[in-house]
């Protein structure tokens, strides 16, 4: 159940006040700002002996356009509240705090969006608790580690097209991890706070398709929550979740069963204001679940950055590991280092080191801490800067990157923020010191944004980013819910660059695309919270993610938003050809039409607290073919397991089996777009199919905000049944929509079965998916009977 507001503002101001320490004066207040006056002054009476204030306020309005003022008795300004979300806190601690009447005054953001009277709520709290020393530690510059020449060569490496990782919902932030042990493919990211959910997608397939981990379309654990995700897994097999909830809480999950059963701790840690968590995981120096620790890194928001610990799960009878948390630092409750945007942490199993690189005015600041086996609190942390960023400006395209490499050598990388580039140094003796960074990017890569990085055998990394050949800043080209023709001519594409002998004063710099098209257009505001104040392009979010699979070869989940939405719909691509970075190599073949698929596959739903459901034979695809009986015509052949029954699956009235890709089209607006378009059949309760084809459309939470793609029953197709087979035939042009022109190449062709009760509205029973392929139109006239 949803917290009451005034129960859920009491919970953040304890959570501001240290555990175990009591309470001397504690009350509501409320009252209504204008978009020009502040609200009345609430009175909060301090007396002799306290040394700590807190309070929290919340203005129901989408925007939050609000501050939060706390005055001591001289009138003076002691604390402010401005995180651009809700609700604001403030707290201030003094050994010598002055008695009397405080004040707290809740009053509109400068700039901000409310146009009428708004109405508030808050809670306040006076406590006797100790002040800590909670002054951050400063940084020790690197020593010089050698200056790199790089040697700059095109890449070789082959990538498949593109995997549809969800065909309806939307994501920003996407973070992907294969399980070591089983192969399976992990993905989350948030949906928003205004939601409250998350997703989790997991492949048993090596990620050639996905299923969301819910019974009903939903998050799998608890609310709340829909703020910055990630997810980890153990040795023992043991997936932990963590969830932010509008910048106040942080709640981790645990999953004992791959994803059926998840235990919740909604307030795992006890801080205000927190943001960007990140999990690693210690595996310890045994088999054994007993030395296994969780580490969790955060900032909170103007206070600085920490590492909590939690023991690793032990089973589904465990309350406690990977739950409840505790500090790991020596020097708790101090921070570790002043706040800052972090990369995600990570401990190296060589060095047994963790290492959390934050961006700190013009370097890269790296907080080392070397952990014994078994060991989770006591930590010794120090904090070390990395050499300035060359371009003249900083780190400061939010989140830097870090890595290490089976060697133990530990890898920095961040885009300047004056000439856009990506840069690298890295450190072999565990950060003591860093080498000059090199430059990593080339042209056409001119303007780079987001950056992500894994470090594979020694001396090999890998770094993605998004870039543009058109030169500027990322947040000063045209956005595309303004202006879409001009954001169009802004192309961005996904990019890695490959670095072997990465280790070495010679390395050698392999740059190339893995998206075969345009991901993006136009502006990408790199302010985070702030583009919500700010109207900039945070469509998706924040980042994106690289990893390696089992055999060492890229994998890449990434958003994709040229569709006629601008949603952030989510994709991943896989390396087929080349060397990998465990120094093997991988030959898949590239895949085409037609595209088998495995039977037995189509469960649904495919988690739940009692398992996966019974397979559905009348879903489960088995064969997707595209061919051209004439140049005009499409026509779409998808095969089933046993098509004897049309029933739906449990819950939803309709049966679906539809055929999607994208492909250059114009947008809404008249602008290029890579629209989507679709090819379906649908029986209702079982009744013989109807055939159809058409152009999405979307859900949205905000005007021309995308959150859930539907697949309507818009153009009459030409379809029958054969056997398990549904054959549907298209006309190129026209058949998806009235004067919608359908480009050359079919991208990420997908075909999947689901459920739906309404085809405008509904989230759909998530079935069963083909491995994806590319199509061209425009060859050889064939694909024999339509049948």
């Amino acid at each position: 159940m949803r917290l009451t507001l005034l129960a859920f503002l009491g919970l953040v101001v304890a959570c501001l006040l240290a555990v175990g320490t009591a309470s001397a004066d504690t009350g509501t207040f409320s009252g209504s700002i204008t978009p020009t006056a502040c609200g009345p002054m609430h009175a909060i009476t301090v007396v002799a002996g306290e040394t700590t204030v807190t309070a929290a306020a919340n203005m129901d309005v989408a925007a939050n356009d609000i501050t939060l003022e706390l005055y001591d008795p001289s009138g003076a300004l002691k604390a402010h509240g401005d995180t651009a979300t809700s609700p604001e806190s403030v707290v201030y601690q003094s050994e010598n705090l002055a008695t009397g009447i405080w004040h707290v005054q809740v009053c509109p953001f400068s700039g901000g969006v409310i146009a009428q009277p708004y109405s508030y709520n808050g809670t306040f709290a006076t406590s006797n608790a100790p002040v800590a020393n909670v002054t951050p530690p400063g940084s020790g510059g690197g020593a010089p580690g050698g200056t790199p020449t790089p040697t700059y060569v095109g890449g070789k490496l082959v990538f498949s097209p593109a995997t549809v990782v969800d065909p309806q919902r939307t994501e920003g932030e996407p973070l992907n991890f294969l399980d070591p042990k089983s192969n399976t493919y992990w993905e989350s990211g948030p949906f928003g706070t205004t939601t409250q959910m998350s997703w989790i997608h997991r492949s048993t397939d090596n990620g050639l398709e996905f299923h969301v981990d819910s019974p009903v379309g939903l998050r799998p654990d608890a609310l709340p929550g829909g703020g910055d995700t990630d997810i980890a897994v153990d040795d023992q097999g043991n997936h932990y979740f963590v969830d932010l909830e509008a910048l106040v809480n942080l709640g981790t999950s645990v999953s004992n069963d791959n994803g059926n059963n998840w235990r919740k701790n909604p307030v795992a840690v006890q801080n205000a204001a927190v943001d960007r968590q990140w999990y690693t995981v210690d595996n310890g120096t045994t088999a054994s679940a007993a030395d296994n620790t969780v580490f969790l890194a955060f900032h909170e928001t103007a206070v600085g950055t920490y590492i909590y610990s939690s023991p690793g799960s032990t089973g589904p009878t465990d309350q406690v590991g990977g739950l409840v948390w505790q500090n790991s630092s020596a020097e708790a409750p101090r921070p570790l280092a002043a706040d800052a945007t972090c990369a995600q942490i990570r401990f190296d199993k060589v060095t047994r080191n963790l290492y959390y690189a934050c961006n700190e005015g013009t370097h890269v600041r790296v907080t080392v801490g070397h952990v014994a086996p078994g060991q989770r609190t006591g930590i010794q942390f120090h904090n070390v800067t990395v050499p300035d960023s060359p371009g003249g400006g900083g780190p400061g395209h939010l989140f830097p990157a870090l890595a290490t490499d089976s060697a133990g050598t530990v890898y920095t990388a961040w885009i300047d923020t004056n000439d856009n580039n990506v840069y690298y140094s890295y450190s072999t003796d565990q950060g003591t010191s860093w080498t000059t960074p090199a430059r990593v990017n080339s042209a056409p890569s001119n303007t780079a944004e987001f950056l992500w990085a894994q470090a594979g055998s020694p001396g090999t990394l890998a770094l993605a980013w998004y870039a543009t050949d058109t030169p500027g800043q990322p947040d000063s080209f045209p956005n595309w819910a303004d202006d879409p023709q001009g954001a169009t001519a802004v192309k961005w594409w996904g990019y890695a660059g490959l670095i072997t002998n990465a280790a070495s004063l010679s390395p050698t710099i392999a740059q190339q695309r893995f998206t075969e098209k345009p991901m993006h257009y136009g502006e990408i505001c790199n302010q985070g919270i702030g583009c919500t104040v700010s109207g900039g392009d945070r469509t998706m979010a924040d980042y994106f993610a690289v990893n390696f699979d089992s055999s060492g070869a890229l994998r890449f989940v990434y958003n994709d938003t040229t569709s006629q939405h601008n949603g952030a719909h989510l994709y991943e691509v896989r390396q087929l050809q080349g060397k990998t970075f465990n120094g093997k190599s991988v030959k898949e073949a590239v895949p085409k039409s037609p595209m088998k698929d495995v039977s037995g596959d189509a469960q649904w739903p495919h988690y739940s607290p009692t398992g996966a459901g019974a397979n559905q034979p009348q879903l489960d695809l088995t064969n997707l073919a595209l061919s051209q009986p004439s140049s005009s015509t499409l026509r779409v052949k998808m095969t089933v397991a046993n098509l004897a029954g049309l029933q739906p699956p449990p819950g939803k009235t309709s049966a679906v089996w539809l055929t999607r890709f994208q492909a250059l089209s114009v947008g809404d607006f008249g602008e290029e777009s890579y629209r989507i378009f679709y090819v379906g059949a649908e029986s209702t309760a079982g009744l013989q199919p109807q055939f159809f084809a058409g152009s999405t459309t979307c859900t949205d939470t905000t005007p021309q905000n995308c959150k859930i793609t539907q697949y309507p029953r818009q153009m009459v197709a030409q379809g029958r049944v054969c056997g398990s087979t549904i054959s549907v035939d298209v006309p190129v042009n026209g058949g998806f929509g009235i004067g919608l022109p359908v480009g050359k190449t079919l991208y990420n062709v997908t075909a999947f079965s689901f459920g739906r009760n309404n085809d405008n509205t509904d989230i759909y029973a998530d079935v069963d998916a083909t491995h994806a392929f590319d199509f061209a139109l425009g060859g050889p006239a064939g694909g024999g009977a339509a049948c």
